[in-house]
Protein backbone atom coordinates (compact mmCIF):
# COMPACT_ATOMS: atom_id res chain seq x y z
CA UNK A 1 0.00 0.00 0.00
CA UNK A 2 1.14 3.54 -0.66
CA UNK A 3 1.25 6.18 2.06
CA UNK A 4 -1.84 7.78 0.54
CA UNK A 5 -3.75 4.49 0.57
CA UNK A 6 -2.82 3.89 4.20
CA UNK A 7 -3.87 7.42 5.14
CA UNK A 8 -7.20 7.01 3.39
CA UNK A 9 -7.81 3.65 5.10
CA UNK A 10 -7.06 5.16 8.51
CA UNK A 11 -9.31 8.12 7.85
CA UNK A 12 -12.15 5.83 6.74
CA UNK A 13 -11.86 2.87 9.15
CA UNK A 14 -9.58 4.06 11.95
CA UNK A 15 -7.39 0.94 11.56
CA UNK A 16 -5.36 -0.69 8.79
CA UNK A 17 -2.98 -3.64 8.45
CA UNK A 18 -0.02 -3.69 6.05
CA UNK A 19 1.63 -7.07 5.59
CA UNK A 20 5.33 -7.90 5.11
CA UNK A 21 6.77 -4.77 6.73
CA UNK A 22 9.50 -6.44 8.80
CA UNK A 23 11.59 -9.53 8.14
CA UNK A 24 11.60 -12.82 10.00
CA UNK A 25 14.97 -11.82 11.46
CA UNK A 26 13.54 -8.57 12.81
CA UNK A 27 10.58 -10.45 14.26
CA UNK A 28 12.86 -12.93 15.98
CA UNK A 29 15.07 -10.17 17.37
CA UNK A 30 12.04 -8.32 18.72
CA UNK A 31 10.71 -11.45 20.43
CA UNK A 32 14.14 -12.05 21.96
CA UNK A 33 14.18 -8.45 23.14
CA UNK A 34 10.77 -8.80 24.76
CA UNK A 35 11.92 -11.93 26.58
CA UNK A 36 15.00 -10.04 27.78
CA UNK A 37 12.91 -7.09 28.89
CA UNK A 38 10.48 -9.24 30.84
CA UNK A 39 13.41 -10.79 32.74
CA UNK A 40 15.63 -7.75 33.21
CA UNK A 41 13.36 -4.72 33.42
CA UNK A 42 10.48 -3.76 35.69
CA UNK A 43 7.14 -2.27 34.75
CA UNK A 44 3.86 -1.09 36.18
CA UNK A 45 2.38 -4.47 35.39
CA UNK A 46 3.86 -7.96 35.41
CA UNK A 47 3.93 -8.35 31.63
CA UNK A 48 4.21 -4.74 30.50
CA UNK A 49 7.45 -2.85 29.80
CA UNK A 50 7.82 0.74 28.60
CA UNK A 51 10.59 2.97 27.22
CA UNK A 52 11.95 0.25 24.95
CA UNK A 53 14.05 2.84 23.08
CA UNK A 54 16.33 2.86 26.12
CA UNK A 55 17.26 -0.75 25.33
CA UNK A 56 19.11 0.49 22.23
CA UNK A 57 22.41 -1.10 23.20
CA UNK A 58 21.10 -4.54 24.16
CA UNK A 59 18.27 -4.74 21.61
CA UNK A 60 18.48 -2.08 18.88
CA UNK A 61 15.52 -3.68 17.08
CA UNK A 62 13.15 -1.52 19.10
CA UNK A 63 14.76 1.63 17.72
CA UNK A 64 14.43 0.14 14.22
CA UNK A 65 10.71 -0.31 14.76
CA UNK A 66 10.19 3.14 16.30
CA UNK A 67 11.87 4.94 13.39
CA UNK A 68 10.53 2.66 10.65
CA UNK A 69 10.37 4.77 7.45
CA UNK A 70 6.71 3.97 6.77
CA UNK A 71 5.68 5.11 10.23
CA UNK A 72 7.75 8.29 9.97
CA UNK A 73 6.16 8.96 6.58
CA UNK A 74 2.72 8.68 8.14
CA UNK A 75 3.70 11.07 10.94
CA UNK A 76 4.80 13.63 8.39
CA UNK A 77 1.64 13.17 6.32
CA UNK A 78 -0.76 13.46 9.25
CA UNK A 79 1.08 15.93 11.47
CA UNK A 80 3.45 17.88 9.22
CA UNK A 81 6.58 18.84 11.13
CA UNK A 82 4.95 18.85 14.56
CA UNK A 83 5.02 15.30 15.93
CA UNK A 84 6.86 13.16 18.46
CA UNK A 85 6.93 9.77 20.23
CA UNK A 86 4.66 9.38 23.27
CA UNK A 87 4.89 5.65 24.04
CA UNK A 88 7.29 2.78 23.29
CA UNK A 89 6.24 -0.45 24.95
CA UNK A 90 5.94 -4.22 24.79
CA UNK A 91 3.24 -6.41 26.28
CA UNK A 92 2.81 -10.14 26.84
CA UNK A 93 -0.50 -11.97 27.08
CA UNK A 94 -0.52 -15.55 28.28
CA UNK A 95 -3.25 -18.12 28.68
CA UNK A 96 -5.48 -16.99 31.54
CA UNK A 97 -3.08 -14.12 32.25
CA UNK A 98 -3.82 -10.91 30.34
CA UNK A 99 -1.21 -8.20 30.95
CA UNK A 100 -3.94 -5.67 31.78
CA UNK A 101 -7.43 -7.19 32.17
CA UNK A 102 -9.11 -3.78 31.98
CA UNK A 103 -8.17 -3.45 28.31
CA UNK A 104 -10.43 -6.39 27.49
CA UNK A 105 -13.32 -3.92 27.72
CA UNK A 106 -13.99 -1.94 24.55
CA UNK A 107 -12.30 1.44 25.01
CA UNK A 108 -10.53 4.38 23.35
CA UNK A 109 -6.92 5.32 24.15
CA UNK A 110 -8.02 8.42 26.04
CA UNK A 111 -4.67 8.85 27.88
CA UNK A 112 -3.36 9.86 24.44
CA UNK A 113 -6.07 12.50 23.87
CA UNK A 114 -5.12 16.20 24.24
CA UNK A 115 -5.79 17.51 27.74
CA UNK A 116 -6.26 21.16 26.73
CA UNK A 117 -9.93 22.15 27.24
CA UNK A 118 -9.96 24.11 23.99
CA UNK A 119 -9.14 20.92 22.06
CA UNK A 120 -11.86 18.76 23.62
CA UNK A 121 -14.11 19.11 20.57
CA UNK A 122 -11.34 19.20 17.98
CA UNK A 123 -10.52 15.55 18.75
CA UNK A 124 -13.52 14.63 16.58
CA UNK A 125 -12.30 16.70 13.65
CA UNK A 126 -8.80 15.31 13.07
CA UNK A 127 -6.37 12.65 14.17
CA UNK A 128 -4.14 13.61 17.09
CA UNK A 129 -2.22 10.37 17.39
CA UNK A 130 -1.89 6.76 16.31
CA UNK A 131 -0.34 3.48 17.42
CA UNK A 132 1.91 1.19 15.39
CA UNK A 133 1.65 -2.46 16.47
CA UNK A 134 4.15 -4.99 15.14
CA UNK A 135 3.06 -8.59 14.64
CA UNK A 136 6.29 -10.47 15.38
CA UNK A 137 4.46 -13.78 15.28
CA UNK A 138 1.27 -14.98 13.61
CA UNK A 139 -1.44 -13.45 15.77
CA UNK A 140 -4.32 -15.84 15.24
CA UNK A 141 -7.83 -15.62 16.72
CA UNK A 142 -6.74 -18.15 19.35
CA UNK A 143 -3.63 -16.26 20.47
CA UNK A 144 -5.52 -13.03 21.11
CA UNK A 145 -5.43 -10.26 18.49
CA UNK A 146 -6.67 -6.77 19.36
CA UNK A 147 -10.32 -6.36 18.41
CA UNK A 148 -11.15 -3.13 16.59
CA UNK A 149 -14.62 -1.68 15.97
CA UNK A 150 -14.25 -0.22 12.50
CA UNK A 151 -15.29 3.38 11.87
CA UNK A 152 -15.84 4.37 15.50
CA UNK A 153 -12.96 6.86 15.56
CA UNK A 154 -15.15 9.76 14.43
CA UNK A 155 -18.09 8.94 16.70
CA UNK A 156 -19.14 10.70 19.87
CA UNK A 157 -21.00 7.55 20.90
CA UNK A 158 -19.91 5.22 23.68
CA UNK A 159 -19.63 1.51 22.87
CA UNK A 160 -19.44 -1.72 24.87
CA UNK A 161 -18.21 -5.22 24.04
CA UNK A 162 -21.73 -6.18 23.01
CA UNK A 163 -21.42 -3.74 20.09
CA UNK A 164 -18.36 -5.51 18.64
CA UNK A 165 -20.06 -7.71 16.04
CA UNK A 166 -18.31 -9.67 13.25
CA UNK A 167 -19.67 -7.26 10.65
CA UNK A 168 -18.18 -4.24 12.45
CA UNK A 169 -14.85 -5.73 13.56
CA UNK A 170 -11.47 -5.63 11.85
CA UNK A 171 -9.46 -8.70 10.85
CA UNK A 172 -8.93 -11.32 13.55
CA UNK A 173 -5.65 -12.57 12.07
CA UNK A 174 -2.44 -10.54 11.81
CA UNK A 175 0.31 -12.42 9.90
CA UNK A 176 3.90 -12.37 11.17
CA UNK A 177 5.73 -9.31 9.84
CA UNK A 178 2.61 -7.16 9.62
CA UNK A 179 2.20 -3.59 10.80
CA UNK A 180 -1.15 -2.68 12.35
CA UNK A 181 -1.89 1.02 12.59
CA UNK A 182 -4.82 2.51 14.46
CA UNK A 183 -6.20 5.91 15.39
CA UNK A 184 -6.24 6.45 19.16
CA UNK A 185 -9.94 7.35 18.92
CA UNK A 186 -11.07 3.98 17.58
CA UNK A 187 -12.88 1.71 20.04
CA UNK A 188 -10.91 -1.50 20.59
CA UNK A 189 -10.24 -4.21 23.15
CA UNK A 190 -7.87 -7.00 24.08
CA UNK A 191 -8.78 -10.63 23.48
CA UNK A 192 -7.94 -13.69 25.58
CA UNK A 193 -5.02 -15.88 24.59
CA UNK A 194 -6.35 -19.43 24.42
CA UNK A 195 -3.02 -21.05 23.53
CA UNK A 196 0.10 -22.05 25.44
CA UNK A 197 2.19 -19.63 23.32
CA UNK A 198 2.70 -16.11 24.76
CA UNK A 199 1.43 -13.30 22.57
CA UNK A 200 4.31 -10.81 22.63
CA UNK A 201 3.69 -7.45 21.01
CA UNK A 202 5.79 -4.28 20.53
CA UNK A 203 3.85 -1.10 19.94
CA UNK A 204 4.79 2.56 19.64
CA UNK A 205 2.60 5.64 19.74
CA UNK A 206 3.02 8.93 17.89
CA UNK A 207 1.16 12.20 18.18
CA UNK A 208 0.93 15.90 17.55
CA UNK A 209 2.91 18.10 19.92
CA UNK A 210 -0.25 19.10 21.80
CA UNK A 211 -0.02 15.74 23.58
CA UNK A 212 2.61 15.19 26.27
CA UNK A 213 5.20 12.42 26.45
CA UNK A 214 2.60 10.45 28.46
CA UNK A 215 4.14 6.96 28.77
CA UNK A 216 7.78 7.89 28.28
CA UNK A 217 8.01 9.49 31.71
CA UNK A 218 9.93 8.27 34.77
CA UNK A 219 8.45 8.14 38.26
CA UNK A 220 10.43 10.48 40.53
CA UNK A 221 11.06 10.07 44.31
CA UNK A 222 8.47 12.75 45.13
CA UNK A 223 5.77 10.89 43.20
CA UNK A 224 5.77 13.14 40.17
CA UNK A 225 6.60 11.94 36.66
CA UNK A 226 9.26 13.52 34.48
CA UNK A 227 10.45 12.94 30.93
CA UNK A 228 14.18 12.22 31.01
CA UNK A 229 15.90 12.37 27.65
CA UNK A 230 17.96 9.26 26.90
CA UNK A 231 21.31 10.96 26.26
CA UNK A 232 23.07 7.73 25.34
CA UNK A 233 20.66 7.09 22.49
CA UNK A 234 20.63 10.74 21.43
CA UNK A 235 24.40 10.56 20.93
CA UNK A 236 24.03 7.90 18.24
CA UNK A 237 20.45 8.40 17.05
CA UNK A 238 19.31 9.22 13.55
CA UNK A 239 17.76 12.60 12.84
CA UNK A 240 14.33 10.94 12.76
CA UNK A 241 14.85 9.41 16.19
CA UNK A 242 16.17 12.65 17.67
CA UNK A 243 13.04 14.44 16.48
CA UNK A 244 10.80 11.79 18.03
CA UNK A 245 12.57 11.95 21.40
CA UNK A 246 13.13 15.67 21.85
CA UNK A 247 11.14 17.12 24.77
CA UNK A 248 8.32 19.54 24.09
CA UNK A 249 9.38 23.12 24.73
Amino acid sequence: MTINQIVQALLLDGVVMIENQITDDQCDRALAGIEWGMKNKTGRYQFHRQQTHEWFEEHPIFVELIEHPLVIGLCETFFGDGYHLICAEVTRNQKDNHYLPGTKKLHQDRPFFPKQPELADDIYNRIYGFTAQWACQDITPEIGPTGFMVGTHNSRQTFTNEDLKPESSFTNFFPKGSLILYDHRIWHCGVDNLTDTPRDLPQNCYSRLEIDKVQLKTLMPDGTEEYILCKGLMAVASDAMKKLLMPIE
